[in-house]
């Protein structure tokens, strides 16, 4: 791999003295692969460990019944937590120390489903919080989906993450109303967008353990030779499609919104790279409060940018559980297409699989079979795999079968009441 990309940008690599990084990124890659391999050989349970609770945390969660949140906690137990206690006074939101319900779509997993006081994170059955690899099946990543690193890269990596599921169908749309299939992805963190865009049949220019064709540039963008060398990467590879979500902490809901960021404005380095390649085809994925930050100026601002790179622009507020996907995760999906295309935005947005609340895939279809399986990296699976969407992780439906068993689902007139499938 260094090799390659030394013969692509020998100028970049010598300008900023990073073959060792790659030296030592390709090393890293080597290690996760082998480790894939093995743990795949052995059928064990892929980044199947959780996250250490305290004393405290514990107290607070055993009395929240499934579906629960913090105002199940016992008023007793809540003074002995200053944090719970301002809760209580200001009116928290009631995700807040929430159990998950078996029988629906859990609530958005963030970069730190590893703390119960974050949002809907405990077990619906355990006084725990979900492992690694249960948040991930939440997010709709293969079984086979390896995810390397320490505990807090793997928040980062799971819970940043478009649900690969959810960017299958806007690769699919785009796929059969444009025939385009090369990418290039950026800040693609984990590759939910990668690994969804390639069980659609796109090829992407970014990405490596899960993905071994695919070449990587891992760098800062800010840095104009890496931008130039991703640049280049587009442009030699004629890629059709730019698509990413920029860091959006800046832009997020769930906690304070800071205007002096400079991750807000990385938007502005994602612009600069497609006015250089001019792909037929943007996406642009970020938080629901991108739509509200700064009085919605920052989500104008984008759309007007695009605008003037000769794009016709299209943003939605878009919930993946109504796509298939076991989470109420709400995103910002903004879709570009040059104006002289014969296609425009809209028709390139998925249509919708479950709005129905009774078909909607639930938490017990995504992590119901791990019950019985300890949470340890030496957890072997020893379950057979039932109901369509675990049947789809497994890589033994197909995710086309699968969404179209979604919608059978949601037709159905007898469906009145959630029920696991």
């Amino acid at each position: 791999m260094v090799d390659s990309l030394k013969e692509k940008f020998p100028t970049c690599l010598h300008c900023l003295d990073v073959e060792k990084k790659f030296v030592k990124l390709e090393e890293a890659i080597k290690k996760g692969r082998e480790e894939k391999r093995i743990f795949t050989s052995q059928n064990k349970v892929l980044n199947h460990i959780t996250f250490k609770l305290s004393d405290l945390d514990i107290e607070c969660i055993k009395d929240v019944p499934e579906g629960g949140s913090w105002k199940d906690i016992p008023p007793e137990v809540i003074k002995k937590s200053k944090r719970l206690e301002r809760i209580s006074q200001t009116g928290g939101r009631t995700t807040l120390y929430g159990r998950i319900d078996y029988s629906k779509p859990a609530y958005t997993i963030t970069t730190y489903f590893n703390r119960p006081g974050n949002g809907t994170y405990v077990h619906p059955h355990f006084n725990r919080v979900i492992s690694a690899r249960e948040a991930a099946r939440i997010q709709s990543f293969p079984d086979s989906y390896y995810f390397y690193g320490n505990k807090t890269q793997l928040l980062k990596q799971i819970g940043n993450a478009v649900p690969p599921i959810m960017a299958y169908q806007i690769a699919e749309k785009i796929i059969s109303v444009t025939k385009c299939k090369t990418s290039i992805d950026l800040f693609c963190g984990a590759g939910g967008l990668t690994c969804g865009f390639k069980m659609a049949g796109i090829k992407s220019a970014t990405l490596s353990i899960n993905n071994k064709e695919i070449p990587i540039i891992c760098g800062d963008i800010t840095n104009p030779e890496i931008k130039d060398s991703v640049i280049q990467l587009g442009t030699m590879g004629a890629a059709d499609i730019i698509c990413g979500g920029p860091p959006c902490q800046g832009f997020s809901l769930a906690g304070f919104r800071a205007t002096d960021d400079p991750r807000n404005q990385l938007f502005r380095d994602f612009v600069e790279v497609v006015k250089a390649v001019n792909p037929k085809i943007v996406i642009f994925e970020n938080v629901e409060g991108l739509l509200s930050y700064e009085g919605g100026s920052v989500y104008k601002e984008i759309l007007l940018l695009f605008s003037e790179l000769g794009y016709n622009c299209k943003g939605k507020l878009l919930n993946v559980s109504d796509y298939g996907v076991p989470q109420r995760r709400k995103r910002v999906i903004i879709i570009c297409t040059r104006s002289e295309q014969s296609y425009t935005p809209e028709d390139l947005f998925p249509e919708v699989v479950t709005p129905n609340e009774a078909a909607k895939t639930t938490a017990y279809d995504a992590i119901g079979d791990l019950e019985n399986i300890d949470c340890t990296p030496e957890a072997i699976y020893t379950n057979t795999p039932e109901g369509n969407y675990l049947l789809a992780l497994k890589e033994k439906l197909s995710i086309r079968e699968y969404l179209d068993r979604c919608k059978i689902k949601n037709n159905d007139p007898n469906i009145s009441q959630p029920s696991l499938f």
